[in-house]
């Protein structure tokens, strides 16, 4: 498993690998604008041939790429202004991925602000397909886990597999687990039962092979808090064990797992490191 983090784009989209490599990464996750302002960016041929150009001389080339979505857009918004400013938003975030060659674009599914679960839901995947029956776009959307505060839905596997299968464009869906939303909102992944136990549910509900990017945060907060207060690993009630049979799963060899840590740069160097060092050799087959 690919160790990155998520990396300021400030001061030129192109800037973010130079500044992964400071800290290590082998994988990156950025914004591609103000990820709290509506007002879209459209990038220069200029700057995008940049940013590919970047990407190649420092080996990202291979690595697949995410970006996260604005934390503005509520895909069930219950007001209906903001709800065709998140369907445009997201449009535009698809776009800006595809010009930039990016793989993933990670979106939080949404709060339904007291209308229902049932019905956020199912809002969720109509927006979805309204905005994929405008644009087919080589970015593949993946709906991260929450930790279910307030009236957010993903708080639990069942949610998100709900979203995928009423979604008509599921081919374009994947999904994102963040281990400080899932701890939040109730799973056990301290130890190898637990875990072993949480990927049942992810192979029953939504699919292991579904999942494409992990978010690795310990959680400042307890098991079942439904807060979502990251901490560096290690630091937090999650503990360190938790992460290397992450780090270790087959399942998601193929999964970059991104940092979303307090603490700045030194501290994602730090961490990128830690993670590194869990990996363990891969198994050689026995001779027969």
């Amino acid at each position: 498993m690919q160790a990155g983090c998520h990396i300021s784009i400030s001061g030129g989209i192109h800037l973010a690998f130079e500044r992964a490599l400071e800290v290590g990464c082998e994988a990156l996750q950025i914004f591609t604008q103000n990820q709290r302002q509506w007002k879209s960016v459209t990038y220069s041929q200029e700057q995008i041939s940049r940013f590919k150009a970047a990407r190649a001389d420092m080996n990202f080339g291979p690595v697949p790429l995410t970006a996260h979505a604005s934390y503005l857009i509520n895909m069930c918004a219950a007001d209906d202004d903001k709800l065709r400013k998140s369907r445009t938003a997201l449009l535009d975030e698809l776009k800006r991925c595809d010009s930039l060659g990016l793989e993933y674009l990670v979106i939080h599914p949404g709060s339904h602000g007291g209308r229902g679960e049932q019905w956020g839901l199912d809002k969720i995947a109509e927006t979805l397909d309204e905005v994929l029956s405008l644009y087919s776009a080589e970015a593949k959307i993946l709906l991260e886990t929450t930790a279910g505060q307030g009236h957010n839905l993903g708080y639990c596997f069942e949610h998100l597999a709900q979203i995928i299968d009423r979604a008509q464009h599921n081919e374009a869906l994947g999904v994102c687990i963040d281990t400080c939303h899932i701890f939040a909102a109730g799973y056990d992944i301290e130890d190898e039962q637990g875990w072993r136990e949480t990927f049942a549910r992810i192979e029953q509900s939504i699919g292991l092979q579904r999942v494409h990017v992990l978010h690795l945060n310990d959680s400042q907060k307890e098991k079942g808090s439904r807060r979502d207060r990251h901490a560096p690993l290690g630091e937090g009630f999650i503990g360190l064990k938790s992460f290397e049979i992450l780090m270790n799963t087959e399942a998601f060899a193929e999964a970059p797992a991104i940092l979303e840590i307090p603490g700045g740069m030194d501290k994602f160097a730090e961490n990128i490191k830690l993670l590194k060092a869990m990996r363990r050799p891969a198994k050689k087959e026995a001779n027969r």
